[in-house]
């Protein structure tokens, strides 16, 4: 009931109001699709089986959504049924279709804990506080901006991104003082401008400040999470405009671990080549 009950929220979170930028959400544990690849092999199969059409497969492709079903999940092969899940869900292209399934919704791949500070307006709030605030804007990297001249403005917010979860979580501390707490997917920007998995990053690695500084890392730990993670996705599709500002470091936007998993990103240090593979 739990999960169900999430996924009606979403339902109706989906429509942005006035007041503030729409709410998406991570799916729970049993139908949670951690990678782009599980959560486009979820589309393909259901637009095989006849579930959604090739533009809600594209458009959910595009935006690192996928889609859920009523009674089934994903996690039922390893860890058998449960009271919200009776059935395996697929996420695969090439598996069978499975019919009469009920569609409830769609929801969003990979993020950071509760007590992460993003800038918004140029000013740190917990993601969750500024989704109840309200706001509408978050602070991002420009098109002109550089590795040596990061040059940063406010990027309207497309969804706020939350959902529980049960994951390992990657502390990374800085040498002066810094902690940030993300998960294993999460894009950090390293001092040489390149785009990284939070999961590959060491001890001695270099990130990238918001004033083009070099941060060092002084320690890198893994802890068991279980608990709400958020994300933000800014309305742009240009990846420089996906480059935010947590806790002072530049980090990617939820887009960097759905729709541009894959890509190669890099920060340049002259403005006549910014960014390779765009």
């Amino acid at each position: 009931m739990k999960r169900l009950s999430s996924l009606l929220v979403l339902a109706c979170a989906m429509l942005s109001t006035a007041a503030s930028a729409q709410l998406s959400t991570r799916c729970f544990t049993d139908d949670q699709l951690t990678t782009p690849a599980l959560a486009q092999g979820r589309n393909n199969w259901a637009h095989k089986c006849g579930y959604i059409t090739v533009a809600k497969r594209d458009f959910l492709n595009s935006e690192g959504e996928y889609q859920v079903f009523s009674g089934g999940c994903f996690a039922f092969a390893a860890s058998g049924p449960t009271a919200t899940c009776s059935f395996f869900i697929p996420a695969d292209i090439n598996a069978p279709c499975i019919g009469e399934l009920v569609k409830l919704g769609t929801c969003v791949t990979g993020c950071y804990t509760a007590r992460e500070k993003v800038a918004f307006n140029g000013v740190y709030w917990p993601i969750e506080d500024a989704y109840h605030a309200g706001v509408r804007t978050v602070t991002a990297l420009g098109k002109d901006a550089t590795r040596v001249s990061p040059t940063s403005g406010e990027q309207p917010i497309r969804a706020f991104v939350a959902g529980d979860t049960v994951e390992d979580v990657f502390a990374l501390e800085t040498a002066d003082g810094r902690r940030v707490e993300v998960t294993a997917e999460h894009p950090m920007v390293t001092a040489s401008g390149e785009m990284v998995k939070a999961k590959t990053l060491q001890k001695g690695d270099v990130l990238l400040g918001v004033h083009g500084e070099k941060v060092e890392l002084r320690d890198v730990s893994v802890f068991r999470y279980e608990g709400k993670t958020w994300n933000v996705q800014p309305t742009s599709h240009e990846k420089l405009e996906n480059v935010l500002d947590v806790e002072g470091l530049l980090t990617g936007s939820v887009r960097f671990q759905n729709e541009w998993a894959e890509d190669h990103f890099r920060l340049s240090v002259r403005d006549e080549v910014r960014v390779d593979d765009l």
